[in-house]
């Protein structure tokens, strides 16, 4: 069963500081993503970037839609690309991904500098951890395997096997499937294969940290200290109220 620690909430082109038609196009691939009309997805998110070529939210979401499509090498380009600006809250699920796709092309050193990437932004993430050490583990074994080539399986014993079981052996394996062939199988990466930034990862861009909150307030007069200390009691009560309806 697939699964990822990071909720698929919402596509970061969600974010992007554009407007007018480009918004909307970005807002329809994000539609049809969830539909998995990976298709019409691509040509929303390709014609949105008309208007912000550069963005990296759209390069990311668009190495998404190109990794479900099984483009791996087109997914991995666009990931890098989307890694040259990606904001901070954005970045470590853009690596995390990159990971993914160059573990996919069996590119495992490159898939590992990728995952640690993401350790390095978020040290607790455990399936990065998880996915460095099967990318380590994929880079030992090729090497061994160029080292001692007699331990590749032999074609004539593979051509004798029933088809059935040839298939079984091909099929990857993922989440409980996977954990129980571990030992058998080659590692694959654990699923999350398109992880979305949480709603909790991605905030404005200039938000501040709690040190830099604190770093200001302390700068600050007493009437403008008394003025932030309400705001934030307000916006408190607004979220334990919950979001006003509108009739």
């Amino acid at each position: 069963m697939m699964h990822s620690v990071v909720a698929a909430v919402a596509l970061a082109a969600l974010s992007l500081p554009i407007g007018g038609a480009a918004h909307r196009k970005a807002e329809d691939g994000n539609r049809k993503y969830e539909e998995k009309a990976y298709d019409d997805a691509l040509r929303a998110y390709t014609e949105a970037q008309v208007a912000a070529p550069e963005a990296p939210e759209l390069h990311y979401d668009i190495g998404n839609v190109l990794y479900r499509q099984q483009n791996f090498e087109g997914a991995a380009e666009e990931f890098s690309r989307a890694l040259l600006s990606a904001p901070p809250t954005l970045s470590p699920s853009v690596a995390y991904n990159l990971g993914n796709a160059l573990y996919r092309m069996e590119k495992y050193d490159d898939a590992a500098k990728a995952y640690r990437r993401t350790l390095e932004a978020i040290p607790s993430d455990r399936d990065a951890k998880r996915n460095l050490e099967l990318s380590l583990r994929a880079a030992e074994q090729k090497e061994q395997q160029k080292k001692n080539p007699q331990q590749k399986k032999d074609p004539k014993q593979e051509q004798n096997k029933d088809p059935k079981q040839q298939q079984q052996q091909q099929k990857p394996s993922s989440g409980d499937d996977q954990r129980k062939d571990e030992k058998q199988q080659a590692p694959e990466p654990k699923p999350g294969e398109n992880r979305k930034p949480s709603e909790k990862e991605r905030q404005p861009a200039g938000g501040m940290s709690p040190e830099d909150a604190r770093s200001l307030l302390d700068s600050l007069g007493e009437q403008e200290k008394a003025a932030l200390r309400k705001q934030a009691e307000r916006r408190v009560r607004q979220e334990e109220q919950g979001p006003e309806e509108d009739w």
